[in-house]
């Protein structure tokens, strides 16, 4: 199963484009996924505490996601260049070889209690489907770019499936802390809105914490680009 090199450029609008379209789906149902599978009327006294405890839940997964996505990304080399793909055998790309795609469908599946009874499930296959075609032509890519390296790698490194323990030795490559908090920081953004909708449970503040999250995004994203330009000029 291997994405198109469209779907890889745009591979984080990808994302969020299937998470959107499984997010339409309350015009056909309004009932959120939590709210449904909670017992209301079965010995629960409480429904709103259950429910708290479920979106504080999906905020610890979240933040598991959020974790893991920023190691990944504080050892994996920096690339302005869409054609060159970036491989790295250090941090914890010594257990698993996607360990960036893993973190994604953390964070995606902890957002996912915010859809619909309906848009859940659409989201759930949708994101798996794609980010097994995501992972299958990256690793095209850097069978392409990196040859016998990357082929040794594969068979020592498992696919999807953490090892226990480092699978290789380690490398010298030095983590870039700063860059991955900067670059991830807006993961960190949605952490903090499912914690603050797990203590107030309100709408309004919902949006409010995703909002500015976005809003964040969108500016880091605009800013990266500058500099980008910037540099080149």
């Amino acid at each position: 199963m291997v994405g198109s090199e469209f779907e890889y450029r745009h591979r984080f609008w990808m994302i969020v484009l299937v998470y959107v379209a499984a997010y339409a789906f309350y015009n056909l149902d309004h009932r959120n996924i939590l709210w449904s599978v909670v017992p209301g009327n079965q010995g629960i006294p409480q429904k709103d505490t259950l429910v708290r405890v479920l979106y504080a839940g999906a905020a610890l997964l979240a933040a598991v996601g959020a974790v893991l996505l920023t190691w990944a990304t504080a050892y994996r080399p920096p690339s302005a260049n869409n054609a060159h793909t970036p491989f790295s055998t250090a941090g914890p790309f010594r257990y698993v070889r996607n360990p960036h795609y893993w973190a994604y469908f953390l964070l995606v599946l902890a957002l996912g209690t915010f859809q619909s009874i309906f848009g859940f499930p659409v989201m759930l296959v949708g994101e798996i489907l794609l980010l097994l075609r995501l992972v299958g032509r990256e690793e095209h890519r850097l069978e392409q770019e990196y040859g016998e390296r990357f082929v040794e790698y594969a068979q020592r490194v498992p696919r999807l499936l953490p090892a226990p323990r480092p699978r290789i030795e380690v490398d010298s490559q030095s983590p870039r802390w700063g860059r991955a908090l900067w670059e991830q920081a807006f993961q960190w953004g949605f952490v903090a809105t499912l914690l603050a909708f797990a203590f107030t449970l309100s709408d309004p503040v919902g949006y409010a914490f995703g909002g500015a999250t976005i809003a964040f995004l969108l500016l880091q994203k605009l800013s990266d680009l500058l500099w980008i330009r910037l540099s080149r000029a």
